[in-house]
């Protein structure tokens, strides 16, 4: 399974760590991505948490490319 976001996004801050994140922003054209913040909700096993933190991730879109009109192989040719 792919993630959608990196599958080691957890180990900037801990995955002990719980946080609270808003809602994406805008995709940045320059950066072709977005981000987020998150804050601190709950430490888990005394674990030393950033207060905030920020979070990217690539832009959905016009990234992905999409094979249209594929030709079948021995379909009535």
């Amino acid at each position: 399974m792919k993630c959608k976001v990196p599958c080691n996004w957890k180990k900037d801050f801990g995955a002990d760590c719980k946080y609270r994140f808003s809602s994406w922003g805008e995709c940045d054209p320059s950066s072709g991505s977005r981000t987020r913040t998150g804050t601190l909700k709950k430490a888990l096993f005394n674990a030393k948490c950033q207060q905030t933190i920020s979070v990217s991730k690539l832009c959905p879109g016009k990234t992905k490319t999409k094979n249209k009109g594929k030709k079948r192989k021995g379909k009535g040719n």
